[in-house]
């Protein structure tokens, strides 16, 4: 080990051992980054010297900032069966990879011919079957072979593009060359995450992006979004497009409203489609509206129920006959899903040379099909260095190793891969350089002229070589890929200078589901609103010194709380104000327990959960902000108080986001009629609970309902008295003017049912006018001089009546506008808070 002396210079900045030095990559391994130990490639020189310069602890910001902003965005994989289940972060390694020119050029080539290939094939396939009858194809490939779709034969695709979109996973062998691992042509899964990875790289060392020359992404997404509105437009002159998702549920969602936001193409689902007459429309408020072109997230097998006999729920009955009578453009077409079968690659060479007259460009990586008997023999002689796969399932790792027997008694359902050894690159994680497995990967799109492929990649790395080639993604980082130009490179966006996007008529611009997630959106926001700040009344006043006994405003708050169903009903034989541990307790339960509906954490759970129902219709802001209501309850927080305060804050940026962000189109209108209904029955139901009190002139129990209501200032202002039942009242009740009071949260529904769309006579009055102008008239004949019978003019017992008649009224309205709007799809099952509704 060398030390300084005392006498000697310290050692400069510029050597110090550099953080590269610890990614050490397997001797057997291509190293991406270096030619030999301690000696970079020319092309990783910039990239390496301005990360060492960095340093430790700046890389650890920019990392953690990278976790920050990918929650922010809301980044996630959902590894889960439901929606329900908690979501991971999509793992991101800031570290990029840098690719030069040249070798990018020879991948381009090989893969652009690849895709051409698996193109032909398909249009063979699906078509006149020559490679079948001339013996260039098995016959397994295709009768045994699941991913073959007999229904779809012999539909002809718009433009007669076989294959619109397609990806390969490739690696870099201990060669250097270039080998194709797998293929994909359903619906290749990827391209947002590689979008969000070079957005957050971009921004994580902005400096270092903008002063290398790196091709840019967008100009790809322009051409992938060019090439679908060319095929459908055959169809019509605007042709609509839509993005067919699974939704919420499905693992990768996050891209779907990524790629929905990106190319302008709104996310849908099965249940938002519907085939007439063999053509597809998509279900929105106004009425049917035509659909031209579909680009899928949904596999082959459940996109038509119909014709497939399977169980396909996010499938659209019918979609295959649109199809076969050229109605629809499908971006992949149904059944591309043939290429991507393990068993395919053998053939592939003879089939280059066969069908295109070259040479295979890109090397496959080694598989034998067990189905020839050449293929059977080898993999039968080297069972134990060979992984056992399913010939007709795109995995890495096989089923349990299959006996000889039954691999000679079914050979075609089995392949044997060679173990893959792929290249390595520096990745930084837990403070320290790693080297870790790489696979790349990479885009192409149809064009006119042929395949076009995306000048990136994404990048996916893992621990080990059987974490990297599993397809695990929960054991899997990503990294993005900056392919370098030789020339200066322009920048552009897709967010502008783009031509026009096909759209739908803006007048009735939302399906009825999205209609139904944004009400519920609504009512959920406004439910958590309303618990939060009564919660918080209560703990604000346990955080003190007083004992609970010596809290005059603790019963009527309790009492209030009970109404709600937050807190179990008073026993009889119980103390009316329990004890402080066993009050703690309950209300500690009423924010964190996940087993009861009606609680805090339970209703943001909701709030979340239809929030990702619209996703695409939530600006990057207000995603942020739904966002950090996911740790409520992660861990209970030390002061009660102060979660409540902030979950409070967030939820009112939220509502400040909506209020000035949202175009005031339908979404916006029927988010807000759901927080209008919730507020003014909850309004309704606290104000008939804690009317007894009110009426005696409880100074304790009107100062807190004007705290939960959040209008104490706007009292004191403008009466500047003591607390007094008839302009409480007034002021909660019947004041237009104060958004708080129920008599504006009617105005407002009376406002939005105008703007509804109509069916029938447009001038005539819809039922849900009628029924807003009854409440308003309502509101306005209640007598409330003297309510609690100071005057001798009213009673109590009269204006309890009213409260209840209107809280009856109010879930009539809310039934009515679902009854009338959003039957066109499926009830979506809601929970109900709010005593005696029904919940849909």
């Amino acid at each position: 080990m060398t030390t300084v002396g005392p006498d000697e210079p310290p050692l400069q900045q510029d050597e110090r051992p550099s953080l590269f030095a610890a990614a050490t990559a397997p001797p057997t391994a291509y190293d991406e980054a270096f030619s030999s130990p301690g000696t970079p490639r020319d092309h990783w020189r910039p990239l390496i010297a301005a990360v060492d310069a960095m340093g430790r602890g700046t890389l650890d910001q920019r990392q953690d900032r990278a976790r920050r902003m990918r929650h922010e965005d809301g980044a996630t994989y959902n590894p889960f069966d439901d929606a329900g289940g908690r979501a991971i972060p999509w793992a991101l390694e800031i570290i990029p990879i840098p690719v030069t020119a040249d070798r990018w050029a020879v991948l381009e080539a090989g893969l652009a011919q690849r895709a051409h290939l698996l193109e032909k094939i398909l249009a063979d396939v699906y078509g006149p079957q020559r490679l079948l009858a001339e013996g260039n194809i098995a016959p397994a490939l295709v009768y045994a072979n699941p991913n073959f779709l007999r229904t779809c034969h012999g539909i002809q695709p718009a433009g007669d593009r076989y294959l619109t979109y397609y990806a390969a996973d490739l690696y870099r062998a201990p060669d250097g060359g270039f080998r194709v691992f797998r293929d994909y042509g359903a619906n290749p899964a990827g391209l947002g995450y590689a979008l969000e990875n070079r957005i957050v790289v971009s921004r994580i060392f902005p400096d270092l992006y903008h002063q290398t020359q790196i091709l840019r992404l967008a100009p790809f997404f322009q051409t992938l979004q060019r090439a679908i509105s060319r095929r459908a437009a055959s169809l019509r002159e605007e042709p609509a497009t839509v993005l067919l998702s699974p939704g919420p549920e499905s693992r990768i969602y996050f891209e779907h409203a990524l790629l929905s936001r990106y190319m302008g193409y709104p996310v849908v689902e099965g249940q938002d489609l519907t085939v007439r007459n063999g053509e597809v429309f998509l279900k929105k408020l106004a009425g049917l509206e035509p659909v031209d072109s579909i680009f899928r997230y949904i596999p082959d097998a459940g996109c038509d129920p119909f014709a497939l006999r399977r169980e396909a729920a996010g499938g659209v009955a019918g979609l295959i006959q649109a199809a076969r009578e050229q109605n629809v453009d499908i971006v992949n077409p149904i059944g591309s899903g043939f290429v991507e079968i393990p068993a395919l690659a053998p053939f592939l060479p003879s089939l280059c040379r066969e069908m295109i007259g070259e040479d295979l460009l890109l090397e496959n990586h080694p598989v034998w099909w067990c189905g020839h008997p050449d293929g059977l023999d080898h993999v039968l002689a080297r069972r134990e260095q060979l992984l056992l796969a399913s010939a007709m399932e795109r995995s890495a790792d096989g089923p349990a190793a299959p006996s000889p027997e039954a691999m000679r008694a079914m050979p075609h359902a089995y392949v044997g891969i060679e173990p893959i050894l792929p290249a390595t690159v520096p990745a930084w994680g837990q403070g320290r350089m790693e080297s870790r497995p790489v696979l790349l990967r990479v885009f192409a799109c149809a064009t006119e002229k042929g395949f076009a492929i995306m000048p990136g990649a994404l990048a996916i790395t893992a621990a080990d070589d059987k974490a990297l080639s599993g397809g695990v993604f929960e054991r899997q980082r990503s990294k993005d890929v900056w392919v370098l130009s030789d020339r200066p490179v322009v920048p552009f966006s897709l967010m502008g200078g783009l031509q026009k996007v096909p759209e739908f008529r803006r007048d009735s611009d939302l399906p009825s589901r999205a209609a139904d997630h944004l009400l519920w959106l609504g009512r959920y926001l406004e439910r958590s609103e309303g618990l939060v700040r009564l919660l918080r009344s209560i703990f604000r006043r346990l955080s003190g010194e007083a004992r609970t006994a010596d809290i005059p405003e603790l019963p009527f708050l309790l009492d209030l709380v009970r109404a709600e169903q937050i807190l179990p009903q008073e026993d009889a034989d119980a103390e009316r104000l329990p004890r402080y541990r066993a009050l703690l307790a309950l209300l500690t339960d009423a924010l964190y327990a996940t087993d009861r509906p009606e609680t805090v954490v339970s209703t943001l759970r909701r709030v979340q959960q239809a929030a990702r129902n619209v996703r695409d219709r939530l600006s990057v802001d207000s995603w942020r902000v739904i966002n950090r209501l996911e740790g409520f309850a992660d861990s209970p927080a030390s002061d009660p108080l102060e979660l409540l305060d902030d979950t409070l804050f967030t939820l009112s940026a939220f509502s400040g986001l909506a209020m000035e962000s949202m175009t005031r189109g339908l979404g916006w209108r029927f988010m807000d009629i759901g927080r209008r209904v919730e507020r003014a029955v909850n309004q309704a139901g606290l104000i008939r609970t804690g009317l007894p009190q009110a009426c005696t002139g409880s100074r304790v129990a009107l100062e807190a309902l004007l705290e939960i209501f959040d209008s104490i200032m706007t009292y004191r202002a403008r009466y500047r008295t003591a607390f007094q039942p008839a302009p409480v009242l007034d002021l909660l009740l019947a004041d237009r003017s104060n958004p708080k009071a129920l008599a504006f949260q009617v105005g407002r529904l009376a406002d939005h049912v105008k703007h509804l769309p109509r069916h029938g006579e447009p001038q005539a009055e819809s039922e849900e006018e009628k029924m807003t102008a009854e409440m308003l008239g309502a509101l306005r004949r209640v007598d409330l001089s003297g309510p609690c019978g100071g005057h001798g003019e009213a009673d109590p017992a009269e204006l309890s009546a009213f409260l209840a008649s209107m809280e009856t009224r109010l879930k009539t309205f809310a039934q009515q506008v679902g009854a009338h709007y959003l039957t066109r799809v499926p009830s979506t099952p809601h929970f109900s808070m709010i005593r005696g509704e029904p919940t849909p």
